[in-house]
């Protein structure tokens, strides 16, 4: 009762006067409506397939060539050799082993190379010491300046030998030759003495013979007016040709005291040219000497410091070889490798044949690593570095010929991989980009080539 009101009244306020009119009224509006909803789903539909198919004629996607890859080390290796042949004393690493540069990785027996450097650098202690002796000889100096690096080495009861021996030497030497100059000195001054003695002598005689000779002259005149005996002139012409003859000797013997004295100073000065000489000979040869000692200490103290193996940069050991403390290594082996840290990685790829003409070096990359977990772990960039010139076949004949090319990772990439540990052996898949192409190309590049294929058919 109550719906048949509600039913009349609403009929009433709408100007319905029956019941059909009614039921028509509402049939038309519920067609009109499902119309209008069909008409918003078809454009709905138009507008959704025609912005696809405007995306994916007109949004770039990346073209490129899929690859699989390992992470390889073998050109970034650091191989660390022995420089000299030696028996092991100890090996302070193994395999896998992070190591830093500097660091000691094998230590030879130095026994041998420390007894060759110590004998080398007691023989330079005596020569340097024995150098800066001979120098200051020469130069006349009566004492020594030895050079730094000798008095640094002080400290060490050879240097210090080898110092105080040469200073005493040195003194000894010149207090020698002192004492020979000095005797010949007095040998010259006792010969000039004789000399002066002989002159005044003969300056005497000759004053005499003079005097004497003015008197035989008077005598010889009386002797000739019968005033003197003939005797008496006889013995003073004999006592003149005494003093003549005395003079005469005089002269001979101060000749012979001057030629002496000549020859003393020719001792001297000859003693003193070859005193010279030999300073100057034993200074070259010194000289000469402590060059080669410097050369060969150098070598030994290099060869010494070998026999500490150390790491050439900061990395991984692999590849140890060594592993017998008490074996004895031939100069050169290889003990191991270290594989850097710090360099970028590189990726070894297989690229198919059918595809090697689409890459191009220098081409971006994009990697990633199975091993990671790819939610947390993104795309790595990196670049296309390197191809093979001939294609390489697989030797059991499993897998079709491919191209190795090889991937460097970008410095960006290795800050994404910063907290993941890359090893050598890892699997990568990479994906070297050629180019862009929208989705169209994409889909419709199929049927193009089979239409272009079949209209060149016969």
């Amino acid at each position: 009762m109550s719906i048949n009101m509600f039913d009349r009244e609403k009929g009433a306020d709408e100007g319905i006067t029956d019941v059909s009119d009614l039921s028509e009224k509402k049939v038309a509006r519920v067609d009109i409506n499902h119309r209008r909803a069909a008409r918003l789903g078809w454009l709905v539909l138009i507008i959704g397939f025609g912005g696809f198919m405007l995306w994916a004629a007109l949004a770039p996607l990346d073209q490129g060539v899929p690859a699989s890859g390992v992470v390889v080390v073998t050109g970034n290796r650091k191989t660390v050799q022995n420089l000299a042949a030696g028996m092991v004393e100890a090996i302070l690493v193994k395999d896998g082993d992070e190591v830093k540069t500097g660091q000691v990785l094998v230590r030879l027996d130095p026994t041998t190379a420390r007894s060759q450097y110590e004998v080398a650098l007691s023989q330079w202690f005596g020569v340097k010491a024995a150098e800066a002796r001979l120098l200051a000889d020469a130069q006349g100096k009566s004492e020594i300046v030895f050079p730094q690096e000798l008095l640094q080495a002080q400290g060490d009861p050879r240097a210090a030998s080898a110092i105080a021996v040469q200073t005493q030497l040195l003194r000894s030497r010149q207090a020698g030759l002192q004492a020979e100059l000095g005797a010949m000195k007095n040998m010259l001054a006792g010969l000039q003495s004789s000399a002066k003695g002989l002159e005044a002598t003969r300056h005497a005689k000759e004053e005499q013979s003079k005097l004497l000779l003015e008197e035989l002259q008077g005598l010889r005149e009386l002797a000739a007016d019968g005033y003197l005996p003939r005797n008496r002139l006889s013995e003073q012409e004999r006592l003149l040709a005494q003093l003549s003859g005395a003079v005469s000797e005089d002269i001979g013997n101060l000749g012979r005291t001057q030629q002496s004295i000549a020859e003393v100073r020719m001792r001297m000065l000859a003693r003193q040219q070859e005193y010279g000489k030999e300073v100057e000979n034993g200074l070259a040869e010194a000289q000469k000497e402590a060059a080669a000692l410097d050369s060969r200490l150098k070598g030994l103290a290099y060869e010494l410091a070998n026999t500490e193996v150390r790491a050439p940069t900061d990395g991984i050991v692999v590849g140890l070889s060594v592993h017998t403390v008490g074996g004895v290594l031939p100069p050169g082996a290889s003990l191991m490798d270290v594989v850097p840290k710090n360099e970028p990685l590189r990726i070894e790829v297989q690229i198919p044949t059918t595809l090697i003409d689409k890459v191009k070096l220098g081409s971006p990359v994009e990697i990633t690593f199975p091993a990671f977990n790819q939610r947390t772990t993104p795309q790595i960039p990196g670049d296309f570095v390197q191809v093979a010139a001939d294609a390489t076949a697989d030797p059991q004949g499993k897998l079709p010929p491919f191209y190795r090319g090889q991937v460097v990772v970008t410095e960006a990439g290795m800050k994404k991989l910063k907290n993941h540990e890359v090893k050598a052996g890892m699997p990568a898949q990479v994906f070297i980009k050629t180019g862009e192409r929208t989705m169209l190309n994409y889909l419709f590049k199929p049927f193009v080539d089979r239409m272009r294929s079949a209209l060149t058919e016969e």
